[in-house]
């Protein structure tokens, strides 16, 4: 079959080798990218009171402390917008790089930082920059990861290489909780609200430098940096000047590919939060399980998670997008809601239900980077990546759990996981109306 792009395009894809590591190295980043984003929302209740008065009750601290985590959601559209137009522009690898780098330096940043009673109210003002920043990094990861993975792979092996981003995801994820478990079983309280909360900020940025070195074996690739996209649409000022469209023109040019990713977007950042981020804390509170226990439950279905996604992109390259993703769509709208009302304080009951979930969900997560991908075109898929699914994060994944907080505490935990539901209804419904991506193309169908 002729390539779409032409030979041209065909000398420039990157030989085997290239491919491995564009594969690992986006693996990687996403490992330290969600470790760092994780590490706040795990650690808030240890230093919460060291950024915002204590006069007020450590709740109250607490609150404020969540609240500064939803800064980085709302700075994720702006760093989709931002970065994903520059990994059109510059090329995927430059600011894949640079991405690494603003995550790392967030949690540097925060491990450092003086508190409020050595600065006063610039603690808290520093605290919401350093988020902001996080913010806007994975805001651009995911464009630049998602455009790279597919424009690196083999033609047919799209959805296989590009699921190692929610490989990444659950690893990043579990380092997190396992830091935790590992720091609170070694330190005493009063040690975790001294210093241990540095400990784990100053792991994040460590990390990142370490998966900055890996990254810039990508970066130096010639192979890997010729993936840079030829020029979008373009305008002539003068004799042979030009200048590439802008971001507004590419909104709306790909306004068709963005309210697809949206359609089943918001089950796939739905789904992850409540599945992963939330479930612990439900098994708690709602199923009265033990916080260590419900930890534990949590490891092992993020272990699961993180295996499983590869699995699910072979399928996908093989029997397509739309029938693997959309079966599991469909089953988790139907199968979720009573697995949840199932649910109780004991593991044998609760990790099997719970483990059939993730299943499914990872089954819609490993082809999912690649559909994203697919739906826009070279010239512009960072930047309608990184609007679609940042926008879908920041509204629908950095709202589920305080919805699900909101509707346990009026007495009503399930309607919550019916609204999750529901999304996945929605995917299903998009993925049976969007044709299908031809396997060979990186064309948008």
């Amino acid at each position: 079959m002729v390539s779409p792009y032409g030979t041209r395009a065909r000398a420039r894809f990157p030989d085997e080798p290239v491919r491995r590591h564009v594969t690992v190295a986006i693996g990687v980043g996403q490992v330290i990218e969600w470790f760092d984003w994780t590490l706040y929302a795990s650690f808030a209740v240890f230093f919460a009171d060291r950024f915002f008065p204590a006069s007020h009750g450590g709740k109250t601290a607490l609150l404020n402390a969540f609240a500064v985590y939803a800064v980085g959601f709302v700075f994720r559209p702006l760093g989709g917008l931002a970065l994903g137009h520059l990994a059109d522009r510059l090329g995927r690898a430059a600011v894949f790089n640079l991405t690494l780098l603003m995550m790392a330096g967030g949690s540097l940043a925060i491990a450092v930082m003086p508190t409020y009673g050595q600065i006063g109210v610039a603690a808290p003002v520093l605290l919401i920059l350093a988020r902001a920043v996080q913010g806007l990094s994975a805001g651009g990861e995911m464009p630049a990861s998602t455009a790279l993975a597919t424009e690196a792979a083999p033609a047919g092996r799209r959805a296989f290489h590009a699921s190692s981003i929610f490989v990444g995801t659950g690893l990043g994820v579990l380092l997190a909780s396992l830091l935790g478990w590992v720091l609170t079983s070694t330190l005493t309280e009063d040690q975790m609200a001294g210093f241990g909360w540095r400990i784990a900020f100053g792991a994040g940025a460590l990390l990142g430098l370490v998966g900055l070195v890996l990254r810039r074996r990508v970066l130096l690739s010639e192979a890997a940096v010729a993936q840079r996209p030829d020029p979008g649409p373009t305008h002539r000022t003068g004799p042979g000047r030009r200048r590439s469209a802008s971001a507004a023109e590419t909104v709306r040019a790909e306004a068709r590919g963005v309210l697809r990713v949206v359609g089943f977007g918001i089950a796939a950042t739905v789904g992850f939060y409540t599945l992963t981020v939330y479930m612990p804390t439900h098994l708690q509170l709602q199923e009265g399980m033990r916080p260590t226990t419900a930890f534990m439950v949590s490891c092992v279905v993020l272990a699961v998670y993180s295996v499983l996604p590869p699995l699910a992109g072979l399928a996908a390259d093989r029997w397509g997008r739309r029938p693997v993703m959309g079966w599991s769509a469909l089953t988790l709208a139907v199968v979720l809601v009573p697995s949840v009302a199932l649910m109780s304080r004991e593991v044998a009951v609760t990790l099997p239900l719970l483990l059939g979930c993730i299943v499914l969900l990872t089954a819609f997560h490993g082809p999912f980077p690649a559909l994203m991908s697919e739906q826009f075109r070279a010239e512009t898929r960072g930047l309608g990546v990184g609007i679609a699914y940042s926008l879908v994060t920041a509204l629908f994944g950095g709202t589920a759990t305080y919805l699900a907080a909101w509707l346990s505490a009026l007495g009503h935990p399930l309607w919550f996981f019916g609204y999750v539901a529901a999304t996945f209804a929605l995917a299903a419904v998009t993925l049976y109306i969007i044709p299908e991506t031809p396997p060979h193309s990186l064309l948008k169908p």
